[in-house]
């Protein structure tokens, strides 16, 4: 087994020919990134120059176009080829790749040089606008093939073969209509008239009268345009054909007789064809104004209908109602009626029109009555047998008709039922003067007054009696029938203001006698087992209709004890239980029973006697919960008993679950006090009553009342101040001092000022109270009660002092600050915008608050400036800023001073007001005066310079220091003059300490000046500066020599200069003119518009505000030529129609200086009626010729062939428009 070979060791180092190239050019001569970069540049540059040779095209050459397209196919091809063949790194694609490539732009030129009516070329044109202005002409006479040839090559001469002409009269077959004299807006039908190949320039037309059968005549004569009033013409379309409307005045049948174009040949057209116009339809509903007022039942109504027109007709109205709206549809013609629009029609052996006459028939919109509302009628369409159709609702909406509206009313019909129940007769009260009973009515719909009729029968074997009508007024909420005698009532009829209404179950109701209410009682004695009688049980049945309640007196011991007892019931039976609580002989003596239908009707019942021995009872006279007592203490509950006594109670009391059980012996009174014993513990406590004994028979009975709930505090309440300082409140002022308490709200306390008897009482709900004292001294709390017992005072807290507060004042701690009695305080004078402020020692309370104004009068006169101010400190010193931004004289008005006690306290000094003067000086100015202005002179300008500079000082106090610093060629020198004193109109000369001789920039500036006040300025700003500057001249030179040129082309120039943008003098002939270039152009190219000798004048620049000219070194003129123009038919467009044989001439006139060579073009000629300019433009060429020598102003040549005929270029002596195809 042969050992593995030792593994290669890679070094980080690369071979030298790690990455080999096949590239024809040498890496080590030009690398790969640069042979891309030339070969990239390169492709863009050849597409730059494909898109400046499509800009030079005209838009109609063809033979350009296919040229171009050949040219760049060839070009991109070789370039490919090319790259393919260099094998440059990166960019050695597959021949796939290069084909696909070649492919595509192969398309992109196809698109560009032979698609002619897109709207990229424009936008190209545009985008590229700039590199037309940049890239050169290669030579004069191609720069000319781009002028505006649409301004030199004129007209276009069209030749038709004209084909014979046809015409279609109603192509569509359609029906029209002659409005009425009740529907003006509608406007006059319009018959379409369709021509193919030509135009009418005559008519003869027949109108037949449906009415009378007579047929009229009617010629019109051309030409006819838009505004034509017969014959109108609308449109003329593609391929010939044009559309014209035959105005139809009349109704009748129209039937063409001729047509004649503008040559006088007949036009074609089917003669037997005739068209209707017939009467416009039309419908309204007849007596629309008058409302119709119907009562809801069984049958409908009719809302007449009259239409007019062609029949049949067809009617759409809408019904609105409380239910929505409904579209309704009428369909209707005369019994036997026919024409040729129906099925059926067999044409009469004679010509007759009866069947399109005017014909009117009355039609009927139909409403059943079964549903009550408000329903209102419009008609809103209407159609004739024909088709047409009249939008009455459209009319209606947009103002031009009167709308009619038929408003037809269903009235609801009353109804009426008797709320009675057959099985309860309604009974008559035989007591009082007149008995009498009401029988209440249901009355439903209708409108009021109602007036109701019903009929009385005493018996079944008597007949019924009709009675009075009852009348119910209109808006009256209740109805009802007086019945003053018992029989049977039944309802008869009902109606209302408008309708017959009906009578509904149940109609009829009977009344009866009422009876009197009668009452027997039977008795049973109530026993007690210890007791004996206790009380009685009494049972009441009663006679009569419920609800009953029966009355009674009550006596003990023969004296009354409770007068007119009642006790009711709903059932015809009661039971009473008497047991009263109280022992002794009792009578219940009945008195009066009542019923339903009688009231307190007296009985005579024998008395109910019963001695009673009450049961004995207790049960607790005070309020059962919300009782308070606090720990230790004791409570007393009141007891009320019943019996014969004496007495023994037993009662528990219960705490946390355990209970002890206590007694009260011999109690005598019926009203008596248990007292509890103390308690021990917080918490809730309940008091029960278990039992009471009655002694004087021994019996004992379980008790079961409510108990009594005790809250028991914790402690009592306590009472203390909260004062860790004195209390201080201001003069006229009180403060508040806090308390706290302990215990359970609500809390009554005491308190009053030490050493004095008097006290004031306050109650809290809170535990932190306020109280509020407006007076100084010592305050003590005297007591505190709470909602469950007394309390204490902590006696730490027991006292608070309040002291009244001292008003705060403020002292100036600067000594040297004079003050002129009774007026103001002097400050020391300042400069303007010196930092100085006013400190002051205040006293009071922190933080305090000054409040003052100033008032400041400017040292150059103006109006006062009086501003409001305030200042605040948190401590006892106060810094007041000191205004010195402008010059003049700043007054200080101290006036109020607040701290945290006392707000606008008045400030004085020995009861004056506090004012401090202080004057800001104004600081000296030094600039340099406007006599002297920077200077600029010409590098070829002889000019002298000024040698001192006028400085002008203002303000301050002299003499002055002036610091100036001095710029030679941009190195700076400082100058110091001392002393200096102005002359008296405040200007100092200084001495420039050099001349000005070198070409460039020069300076002096005052930089500082103060005063001897020691006020002093600097100048930052243009007017402290003053510069001379030598400027150098421009220079112009021709890129090419060209002494003659043609109108249309550019000549370039290049100028050199140091600040752009120039500005070149020249003239055209004898006139003057200028032209200023872009900022960042250093190139001048004229455009020649117009023909003349060109002459540079000079060529200016302007640096700052001077402009320095240079006269060209040599005469700079070029020669300019007009372009030559051709013109075809004159410059217009023109179109000729021969017939079959004929020939054209076709003439050509010249512009320009002979001889004249031109080409033109014969294309497909199509009419296109939308651009009828552009006949046969950019159509298929037919034919190209060329022809030169020509020494005339005119050429003129035969044509019989169609085709549009245009110019495709025009070369003169010295200039040419258009390429030669």
């Amino acid at each position: 087994m042969s050992n593995p070979s030792a593994p290669k060791v890679l070094t980080g180092s690369r071979p030298k020919n790690a990455f080999a190239s096949n590239s024809r050019i040498p890496l080590d001569y030009c690398d790969g990134p640069t042979q891309r970069m030339y070969a990239a540049s390169s492709f863009a540059l050849l597409q730059a120059f494909k898109i400046y040779y499509f800009m030079q095209m005209t838009q109609s050459d063809y033979a350009a176009g296919f040229f171009g397209f050949i040219l760049w196919v060839l070009l991109d091809a070789i370039f490919i080829s090319t790259i393919h063949y260099l094998r440059i790194p990166w960019l050695e694609l597959p021949a796939l790749r290069l084909i696909i490539a070649l492919v595509f732009l192969t398309i992109c030129n196809f698109i560009l040089f032979t698609v002619r009516e897109v709207t990229y070329a424009t936008l190209a044109q545009s985008s590229v606008s700039l590199l037309w202005r940049i890239v050169p002409s290669f030579s004069r006479r191609e720069a000319s093939y781009h002028a505006d040839q649409d301004a030199h090559l004129l007209g276009r001469h069209t030749v038709f073969i004209t084909p014979y002409s046809s015409a279609v009269m109603n192509p569509e077959d359609q029906c029209f209509c002659i409005p009425m004299a009740n529907l003006p807006v509608i406007e006059q039908p319009e018959i379409p008239i369709i021509f193919n190949g030509s135009h009418p320039h005559a008519i003869e037309y027949t109108i037949t009268s449906f009415e009378t059968g007579t047929t009229s005549t009617h010629k019109v004569a051309g030409p006819f345009r838009e505004s034509s009033s017969v014959l109108k013409k609308v449109r003329s379309g593609q391929d010939g054909v044009s559309v014209y409307t035959l105005q139809a005045t009349l109704p009748g049948a129209y039937k063409l007789q001729r047509l004649l174009d503008k040559e006088g040949v007949d036009i074609r057209f089917f003669k037997g064809k005739e068209v209707f116009v017939v009467g416009c339809p039309e419908a309204r509903i007849d007596h629309h104004k008058v409302d119709l007022d119907r009562c809801a039942g069984k049958g409908d109504v009719d809302v007449p209908i009259v239409v007019q027109g062609l029949p049949p007709w067809r009617v759409t109205y809408k019904r609105q109602s409380k239910l929505g709206t409904q579209d309704l549809l009428i369909e209707e013609e005369p019994a036997g009626y026919s024409s040729p629009f129906l099925k059926g029609w067999s044409p009469p052996s004679k010509q007759d029109y009866s069947w399109a006459k005017q014909h009117e028939m009355n039609l009927s919109a139909h409403l059943g009555l079964g549903t009550p509302g408000d329903y209102s009628f419009q008609v809103t369409k209407v159609k004739d047998g024909c088709g047409n159709v009249i939008d009455l609702q459209g009319l209606v909406s947009r103002g031009l008709r009167e709308p009619e509206i038929r408003h037809v009313k269903v009235r609801s019909r009353p109804s009426v039922t008797m709320k009675c129940d057959p099985r309860k007769p309604i009974k008559i009260v035989t007591l009082g003067d007149s008995p009498k009973a009401k029988i209440d009515l249901d009355i439903k719909n209708g409108d009021g007054p109602f007036h109701i009729g019903y009929v009385y029968q005493k018996s079944d074997i008597e007949q019924p009696e009709p009675m009075k009508d009852v009348i119910i007024p209109k808006g009256q909420e209740s109805a009802s029938i007086t019945a003053n005698r018992p029989g049977l009532y039944t309802l008869a009829h009902i109606k209302d203001n408008f309708c017959e209404g009906e009578v509904q179950l149940p109609r009829d109701c009977t009344v009866a006698v009422a009876t009197l209410p009668t009452v027997e009682i039977s008795t049973t004695t109530i026993e007690d087992q210890c007791v004996g009688a206790i009380g009685v049980s009494i049972a009441a049945t009663f006679t009569g209709e419920g609800p009953w309640k029966v009355c009674y007196d009550v006596y003990r011991n023969d004296r009354l004890d409770r007068a007119d007892v009642c006790q009711g019931s709903d059932k015809p039976r009661l039971t009473l239980k008497m047991t009263p609580e109280l022992s002794g002989a009792f009578k219940y003596k009945f008195k009066s029973v009542s019923d339903k239908n009688y009231k307190a009707i007296k009985v005579n019942l024998p008395p109910v006697f019963q001695n009673i021995h009450p049961q004995p009872s207790a049960s607790f006279t005070d309020k059962q919960s919300g009782i308070r007592a606090c720990k230790g203490s004791t409570k007393r509950l009141g007891v009320q008993l019943v019996g014969n006594g004496p007495w023994d109670i037993r009662y528990q009391v219960i705490h946390k679950g355990q209970s002890r059980v206590f007694t009260e012996n011999n109690i005598i009174s019926k009203t008596t006090n248990i007292t509890l014993p103390a308690f021990d513990n917080e918490g809730t406590y309940s008091v029960d009553l278990e039992s009471v004994t009655d002694r004087s028979n021994g019996c004992t009975k379980a008790l079961s009342v409510s108990d009594v709930v005790i809250d028991v505090s914790n402690g009592p309440p306590t009472v203390s101040f909260q004062c860790d300082s004195p209390r201080e409140f201001p003069e006229g002022g009180s403060v508040d001092l806090p308390i706290l308490l302990t215990g359970g709200a609500p809390w009554y306390l005491t308190y009053g000022m030490e050493g004095q008897d008097s006290y004031s009482t306050v109650k809290s709900d809170a535990r932190n109270a306020l109280v509020s004292v407006s007076k100084a001294g010592t305050y003590e709390l005297r007591s505190v009660k709470d909602s469950y017992c007394e309390g204490n005072v902590v006696e730490q807290a027991q006292k608070c002092v309040v002291v009244q507060s001292e008003r705060p004042t403020m002292n100036l701690k600067i000594d040297s600050i004079r003050f002129r009695g009774g007026d103001h305080f002097v400050l020391p004078p300042v400069c303007q915008d010196a930092d100085r402020s006013l400190e002051f020692r205040l006293t009071g309370k922190e933080p305090f608050e000054l409040r003052y104004k100033t008032v400041f009068k400017p040292a150059k006169g103006g109006r006062d400036i009086v501003t409001e101010r305030k200042e605040v400190a948190y401590h006892s010193t106060m810094r007041l800023p000191v205004i010195t931004d402008q010059p003049g004289t700043v007054f200080y008005h101290l006036e109020t001073l607040s701290d945290s006690t006392y707000k606008d306290v008045k400030v004085l000094h020995e009861k004056h007001v506090v004012v401090f003067r202080h004057v800001i000086r104004t600081p000296p100015k030094a600039l340099i005066h406007e006599s002297t202005k920077k200077q600029q002179f010409c590098k070829n300008e002889a000019a002298g310079v000024t040698d001192k500079i006028a400085i002008k000082i203002e303000d301050g106090a002299g003499p002055y220091t002036l610091a100036i610093e001095v710029r030679i060629l941009d190195v700076p020198e400082k100058v110091y003059v001392h002393d200096v004193v102005p002359n008296k109109h405040g200007i100092y000369e200084w001495t420039l300490p050099a001349k000005f001789t070198d070409v460039g920039v020069y300076g002096v500036s005052v930089l500082r000046v103060s005063d001897s006040n020691g006020c002093s300025s600097s100048n930052d700003d243009k007017h402290s500066s003053v510069e001379f500057e030598i400027l150098d001249t421009p220079t112009i030179t021709p890129l090419r020599s060209i002494r003659d040129a043609c109108v249309g082309e550019r000549i370039d120039f290049s100028l050199q200069g140091e600040s752009p943008p120039f500005k070149v003098y020249y003239k055209l002939d004898k006139s003057n003119h200028e032209s200023t270039l872009d900022s960042h152009s250093n190139k001048f190219s004229y455009l020649a518009t117009k023909s003349g000798n060109l002459t540079i004048s000079k060529v200016c620049q302007t640096i700052g505000r001077k402009q320095c000219c240079t006269q060209p070194p040599e005469d700079l003129s070029a020669k300019i030529w007009d372009l030559p123009t051709a013109k075809i038919a004159g410059g217009s467009n023109i179109i000729t129609n021969l017939r079959d044989g004929d020939r054209a001439e076709i003439e050509v006139t010249f512009q320009g200086e002979a001889p004249f060579s031109f080409g033109y073009v014969r294309r497909e000629a199509h009419f296109d009626p939308k651009r009828p300019d552009h006949v046969g433009h950019e159509n298929k060429i037919l034919e190209k010729k060329k022809l030169s020598g020509i020494h005339d102003k005119k050429y003129s040549f035969f044509a019989a062939a169609e085709g549009t005929f245009e110019l495709t270029f025009i070369r003169d002596k010295h200039c040419q428009v258009g390429r030669e195809q």
